[in-house]
């Protein structure tokens, strides 16, 4: 085992097994990853691995856009293997007049992006 290296990632849950992957896919060579047990068998193997298709955060969307298509289109692609990645919907709830015009609002930047969305009220 390497005593030094460039850059060490403590963990091989998603966040580290993906920091891994994109730093070698930028060029990195001297990276290592330790864990103590197999990976992504802590936390990451209890989540619901859920991948929403919008957020009303412009940065977090990107991100997540970018993760469905690494996990639909890139690794398969790749390493000829399928992911069995699956796009879902979801509903969110409101309870009041302000969630009602933040979701409006989410709306309209959802469909301005492309991102299938609708509005069901109460009535």
């Amino acid at each position: 085992m390497k005593s030094h290296a460039q850059v060490v990632i403590i963990g091989g849950g998603s966040l580290g097994v993906n920091l891994m992957y994109h730093l070698t896919q930028e060029g990195w060579t001297d990276v290592v990853l330790v864990e103590k047990g197999e990976l992504t068998s802590g936390s990451t193997w209890h989540a619901a691995g859920l991948c929403p298709n919008f957020n009303g955060n412009h940065t977090l969307s990107s991100i997540h856009e970018y993760t469905i298509k690494l996990y639909d289109e890139i690794l398969p692609e790749k390493t000829g293997l399928d992911s069995s990645f699956h796009k879902t919907g979801s509903l969110r709830v409101g309870h009041d007049k302000v969630e009602e015009q933040w979701f409006n609002n989410i709306l309209s930047k959802a469909n301005h992006i492309g991102c299938e969305m609708h509005f069901v009220s109460k009535d």
